[in-house]
């Protein structure tokens, strides 16, 4: 029987009789091949989905795309320093080619707006227009919401803001020298006035009582306006803030000042000696302005959006505005705003400790 079968299947087929994968093979490779595009189609389309997803939850998926970057200002509408970040934003628009808009955040002393910008999606949506603040408040060694110095990444600095030591024109003191004199010849400390506690005029107010002897006692005022008219009326003799508005006082007559902490004259007060000048280059200080962004921010973004603040600060009409509200343009790289945060830390805490300042409430 099996040779009829061969025999049989051999007429049929040719000379031998076919296999099992003569007989089922060619279908079996049919169904293969059909399969083969389907599933090169599938792994396609699932690697695709991947990368989307990737660049949709990736850290620079925002500032690729069209959302626009809010610019959080720690300070209420309308002050200079809420003039200074519109203006700041203006030009980032106009050379990121995307909407910088302005969001104001006031309270807490700056920490509203740093915390905002702390909990915030480091994907270049969102910055923080910084001050001082930043490296001031880690320096109490107190607890705080946020660490500044852990929570946010420098990008870059545009703007400083000298402090100054000034008393009213009618006081017997012409230089900081006669002031000395003046304070020593007292029989008990000299008020100073600030705008605030704990702030850089205050800390640095005592970084110079500390060169005077402690003859200086500081009191804070709830705003800057107040400390300045009982300076000019004679309820207290000194006054420390920045350059601005304290500026429009000695240009008006009704203040003079005895020094300012910058390294070279300042435009606002062209007649006040620099800390340099007078041999004390440990007191120049200043309020300083930049830009930060949520810790982890790509560092691509960084460097994008502090090529286009430096852009900014190269336009003649952003400086001269930034000159007319009492501000001295700076710029420079990402890391040195970063290490500059840092060792205004290490420096004001050192003061903090030696004259026994309490943190700010």
């Amino acid at each position: 029987m099996a040779f009829t079968f061969r025999r049989d299947m051999r007429r049929r087929h040719g000379r031998r009789a076919p296999s099992w994968l003569d007989r089922h093979g060619s279908r079996a490779q049919t169904r293969s091949t059909q399969r083969r595009p389907t599933m090169i189609r599938r792994r396609r389309v699932m690697q695709a989905g991947v990368a989307v997803a990737a660049a949709v939850s990736g850290p620079a998926f925002g500032q690729q795309s069209g959302q626009p970057i809010r610019l959080v200002v720690p300070y209420g509408p309308g002050g200079s320093t809420d003039t200074a970040g519109r203006l700041l934003a203006e030009r980032m628009s106009a050379d990121l080619g995307k909407s910088v808009i302005v969001e104001n955040k006031p309270g807490g002393g700056t920490m509203v707006g740093m915390q905002a910008v702390a909990n915030a999606r480091p994907d270049g949506t969102t910055l923080l227009l910084t001050t001082t603040t930043a490296a001031l408040l880690p320096a109490f060694d107190v607890p705080l919401p946020v660490d500044p110095q852990k929570a946010l990444t420098a990008v870059a600095q545009f703007a400083d803001i000298p402090v100054f030591l000034g008393v009213r024109t009618s006081h017997p003191a012409k230089t900081l020298a006669e002031f000395t004199a003046w304070l020593k010849e007292q029989p008990a400390t000299v008020p100073y006035g600030t705008s605030s506690s704990g702030g850089l005029p205050h800390l640095w107010g005592e970084l110079l009582n500390l060169k005077l002897g402690r003859k200086l006692e500081h009191i804070p005022y709830k705003a800057a306006a107040e400390a300045l008219r009982d300076v000019v009326a004679g309820h207290v003799p000194a006054f420390v803030d920045v350059t601005t508005p304290v500026d429009q006082q000695v240009r008006a007559g009704t203040m003079r000042g005895l020094i300012v902490g910058a390294p070279k004259r300042v435009a606002a007060v062209p007649d006040v000696p620099t800390a340099a000048e007078l041999g004390m280059p440990d007191l120049e200080a200043a309020v300083y302005f930049g830009v930060t962004a949520p810790a982890g921010t790509p560092a691509e973004i960084i460097a994008t959006y502090n090529a286009a603040i430096n852009s900014a600060l190269k336009v003649d009409a952003v400086r001269e505005r930034l000159q007319s509200l009492g501000y001295i343009p700076t710029g420079g790289p990402a890391q040195a705003y970063a290490e500059r945060l840092a060792s205004e830390t290490v420096r004001w805490r050192k003061v903090i400790k030696e004259a026994g300042i309490q943190p700010p409430a």
